[in-house]
């Protein structure tokens, strides 16, 4: 998605300059797809049924993947109508990621609501790991207010992401005026004020009780996520850290609603 505006009150997401940009290099804009796994892969590399499979680095990490390979894909429109859109990306195993898979992101929009449908579908033969998330950057700067009523957050271990060891109970709906990454959990709703005046909010469907909050000086980011950052990495893929495993022909979907308030 690279526009979100609102006809009175401009932008919701920062607005993304043009057509065309470098795949690996994301402008901080729009919003994008977290297929099979967000935030960073530690090492490009994880274990899954007794097997070390690695992925190609991100080039700006050196040493570490980052947010999955579907957003650097091209997706097709499988429908269209006034009011709604569906894309899928029929993914096939390569250096990126080792398995097949189908994914979606359907859009169903109303005047000031946008409710999106996530779903990966395994379209290979054996079983793979893997999440999903929606990864949206909206517009308002350090001096708008934010929060969130996630009851859980996960401290970074040393490599600057949850490393599984723990969360903590937290005890505040108020996300800081100054820059952050928040690994949260157990959330319901999370809202950000643009520029503009427009009040966003999310709701959580149940297949994203996870939610990363990144903010800069340019913009707010609240990624719904179905996995903790970091899951591939925990002992045993970390209890309670979302990260799913999809036999052969399985789904998991999950979804979420982005409503608008303009005063």
């Amino acid at each position: 998605m690279t526009h979100l505006v609102h006809e009175r009150l401009g932008d919701i997401l920062v607005p993304t300059a043009g057509p065309e940009f470098e795949p690996l290099n994301w402008p901080k804009a729009g919003a994008y797809p977290l297929f099979p796994y967000h935030n960073r892969l530690l090492g490009a590399a994880f274990m899954h049924d007794g097997r070390r499979y690695e992925v190609l680095p991100h080039p700006a990490l050196q040493t570490d993947a980052q947010h999955g390979p579907a957003h650097r894909r091209a997706w097709q429109v499988a429908s269209l109508d006034a009011d709604r859109i569906e894309v899928v990306l029929d993914y096939r195993a390569d250096p990126d990621w080792p398995f097949d898979f189908r994914a979606r992101q359907r859009f169903v929009l109303t005047d000031d609501r946008l409710d999106i449908e996530l779903s990966m579908a395994n379209t290979g033969k054996a079983s793979m790991p893997g999440g999903l998330g929606w990864h949206p950057y909206f517009a308002a700067d350090l001096g708008r207010p934010a929060s969130c009523d996630a009851g859980r957050t996960w401290p970074p271990g040393d490599a600057g992401i949850p490393d599984g060891t723990r969360s903590e109970a937290r005890g505040t709906k108020i996300l800081p005026n100054e820059a952050h990454t928040l690994f949260l959990s157990d959330w319901g709703a999370a809202t950000v004020v643009t520029n503009g005046g427009i009040e966003a909010t999310l709701r959580a469907g149940p297949g994203l009780r996870h939610l990363v909050a990144h903010r800069t000086a340019d913009y707010v980011c609240l990624e719904p996520v179905s996995h903790v950052a970091g899951a591939f990495g925990f002992p045993f893929h970390g209890e309670n850290s979302g990260l799913f495993v999809l036999r052969a022909g399985e789904q998991r979907s999950a979804s979420f609603t982005f409503s608008f308030r303009a005063d």
